[in-house]
This record gives structure tokens, C-alpha cells and sequence, in this order.
């Protein structure tokens, strides 16, 4: 009843899945069929999502099932089918997200050996024409740029997932990552070296995007990058005819939350980072 979806029939049923579960977050196919991880489809009305993850020896999991199959055992076949995925890729954990408006599946993945370990903030900026501003010292990505957009990124990456600590992927990983997924990034200069770094990715829809890591050097923080990174993109989304702007980040993280209040941005639904082990 579980298989890998590999057809576009396959990845539609995910997407169609997706979007009835979490119908204020949509998708579409693409950004299914470009991604680096893997969809088991049930056929019962589900779909899990896995994928290696920035946590060292850990899978990013998500298991999506249709209201109206709930409670037919499909979640319950779809996490064992990532557990059996994760094994086998020689992970050792598995950790997700739920949202906080759905108590029904917080109560489904504690039950089965997942614990809270944290939660994430999102939030949502609406973007109007004229919005933002590009400041000095802050430019669009260049090649000359990206080794230290990514020497940023790893000092930034174990910060992300906290207490969960991320790690970025090798360079060149990386660098074909983000060419793939990222619509524009900015970067921070201080007499040309590259201090801050910050992308915007693509979720799916023509009107939204969303905030990658906001990376800032620690020795270069509390002095309004961060923000001015972000009012760039603002002022490129704008342009480029998008109208929201979403972004995640710890709770914890009240540095980047202040600024996100400060421009503008709403809090939604926050969600409960979970996390347990596959064997």
C-alpha cells in the first residue's frame, strides 16, 4: 500500500494531500519534484516526506494524512515506512514539525516515541509595491561572494534548529543546493568581506516566498544587518511582484524575532519541533 511516488500522478496525490491538511501553507508539484527527499505514497490517503537534514544523523520527516482517513492506521504505516527509510539510509533519528493547531497529530507522534524538543515561530510579512530598501553595504549575491556566504552559513547553521544543532553540508553540496532552490540571496559587505548572508526560496505559489537562514557573523551582530538584509528582500520581492514573505526561526531566537516585529511581520500558527529515534 506504500510505495516511493515517482510518477507526476504520484507527486499530484502528495501535493492534493498536502493541501488539504495544511490548506493556509500550499504547494505545488514542483517544489515536490525538485526537492532532495524522498515521498511514500499510501494509498489510503497519505504521504510521508524524508529527507537528510541539516541535524547530523538525523532525517527531516513529515507524514501528512487526510482528515478523513485519520485514524484508519495510515499515519501509523507512513512513520514506520520513514523510520524503515532512515534505517536504511544509516540515520540514527528522525525530527519534524507540527502545528500547533493540530492537536490530534501532536498527541499521534508522541504516542509513537517522539518528544518535543522545541518550537519554532512563523511569521508573515505582506509585501506592498515600494517596500524595503537596498542600503549600502548590502548587494545581491555575486559569484565572487559565495565562499563566504557559505564560511557565514556555517558558523550561522548550529543556531537554527536550537537545541537541535544543524550543521551545513559540504560546499559543494551546498552551492548546488542553492543555485537549485533559492530565487535571490543578499550579502553583507565590510571592506569586501562577505559578513552577513540572507536567501529567499521559492514555496510553490507566485505570491509567496520564503526567508531561507539570516546569517550575520557574531562579530558583526547588533548592528542592524540582519534587518537591512531583510529590507532588501523585502524591496526585491516587491519588485518582483510577490506579496508575502514567511519565515520560521527558534523561539528562542529573540534577536531575530525583534526584528521581524520591527518590519512588520505577523506571527502564525507556531509549530512543535519533534524529534525520536528510527531503530
Amino acid at each position: 500500500m506504500i510505495r516511493r511516488a515517482e510518477t507526476r500522478d504520484d507527486l499530484e496525490r502528495c501535493v492534493a494531500i498536502c493541501n488539504a491538511v495544511r490548506p493556509e501553507n500550499p504547494i505545488v508539484i514542483e517544489l515536490l519534484a525538485e526537492s532532495d527527499g524522498t515521498c511514500l505514497l499510501h494509498d489510503g490517503g497519505g504521504y510521508a516526506y524524508v529527507a537528510q537534514s541539516s541535524v547530523p544523523g538525523s532525517v527531516f520527516a513529515a507524514v501528512r494524512v487526510r482528515p478523513e482517513a485519520r485514524r484508519r492506521g495510515v499515519g501509523s504505516a507512513l512513520l514506520e515506512a520513514v523510520r524503515v527509510h532512515a534505517r536504511d539510509g544509516g540515520f540514527e533519528r528522525a525530527w519534524g514539525n507540527v502545528s500547533e493547531a493540530d492537536p490530534d497529530s501532536l498527541r499521534f507522534v508522541l504516542a509513537r516515541g517522539f518528544a518535543e524538543v522545541g518550537r519554532e515561530v512563523t511569521v508573515l510579512r505582506e509585501v506592498a509595491p515600494g517596500d524595503g530598501e537596498v542600503a549600502a553595504g548590502i548587494v545581491e549575491l555575486r559569484e565572487e561572494h559565495l565562499q563566504g556566504a557559505y564560511e557565514v552559513t556555517v558558523e550561522c547553521m548550529p543556531e537554527i534548529h536550537a537545541p537541535l544543532r544543524g550543521e551545513a553540508p559540504p560546499f559543494d553540496e551546498w552551492l548546488e543546493r542553492e543555485a537549485r532552490q533559492r530565487s535571490v540571496a543578499f550579502v553583507a559587505l565590510d571592506d569586501g568581506d562577505v559578513v552577513g548572508y540572507a536567501g529567499l526560496y521559492a514555496t510553490g505559489t507566485s505570491r509567496r516566498l520564503e526567508h531561507g537562514l539570516t546569517a550575520v557573523r557574531r562579530s558583526h551582530r547588533r548592528r542592524g544587518l540582519a534587518t537591512a538584509l531583510k529590507r532588501a528582500q523585502l524591496a526585491w520581492a516587491a519588485e518582483h511582484g510577490y506579496r508575502e514573505l514567511v519565515s520560521d526561526m527558534v523561539a528562542g531566537n529573540e534577536g531575530m524575532r525583534a526584528v521581524n516585529e520591527r518590519l512588520g511581520y505577523r506571527p502564525l500558527p507556531a509549530s512543535i519541533v519533534v524529534s525520536g529515534r528510527v531503530a
